[in-house]
């Protein structure tokens, strides 16, 4: 069901995108590259589980906000500036994604070394 929600919104604010770029293209020339790179990198970090990890998820939320303030500058006709904030975006979401990999990959050691431990101690030594 979240997939489907975030899905739903990575729609919306793309088409939104889109449409604000379309028509700022008319004065500027936007890339809709950056849009769309930003906007796969929040997806990835929300698929890698992002929004479970407190630092990570904190990351995924100022890549959201600042995709919304790059809204606000495709709409306000300033390319350049909603450019910088869709890199950032990006930046963050990518940052969230490997928060999200490391902590599962040090909660997947501990677990290790926790079951490792235990066959140590079960297992008798030899003499």
């Amino acid at each position: 069901m979240r997939k489907k929600v975030a899905h739903a919104r990575f729609s919306a604010v793309f088409v939104g995108l889109l449409a604000s770029g379309v028509s700022a293209c008319a004065t500027a020339p936007f890339p809709l590259k950056h849009v769309l790179e930003a906007q796969t990198a929040i997806s990835a970090a929300e698929a890698v589980g992002a929004p479970e990890i407190p630092q990570a998820a904190l990351h995924l939320k100022m890549a959201r906000d600042q995709v919304q303030s790059a809204e606000k500058y495709i709409a306000d006709e300033e390319p350049e500036k909603a450019r910088f904030m869709l890199l950032r975006a990006k930046v963050d979401a990518e940052l969230a994604q490997s928060l999200t990999r490391e902590a599962v990959a040090r909660a997947r050691a501990e677990e290790a070394t926790t079951k490792l431990d235990e066959l140590e101690t079960d297992t008798p030594a030899e003499s």
